[in-house]
């Protein structure tokens, strides 16, 4: 059996597919502060921690954490 390795840090492709939400809709909920801002590892390049991302999702669909 093959074990898959989960990332920590999502960068904005595998984000709008973990997310299923675009990059637009994405950078519009961090600009009205509703979405987690990710942090930049080097100039331009931006990632955000699963941990944060999961923590929204479930606060978006009303799970207890």
């Amino acid at each position: 059996m093959k074990k898959t390795i989960e990332p920590r840090l999502l960068r904005m492709r595998q984000l709008t597919e973990y997310c299923s939400l675009s990059r637009a809709h994405i950078y519009n909920l961090i600009s009205e502060n509703d979405f987690p801002e990710g942090r930049m590892l080097s100039p331009g390049v931006k990632a955000w921690q699963r941990s944060e991302v999961d923590a929204w999702l479930d606060k978006r669909m009303g799970v207890a954490a």
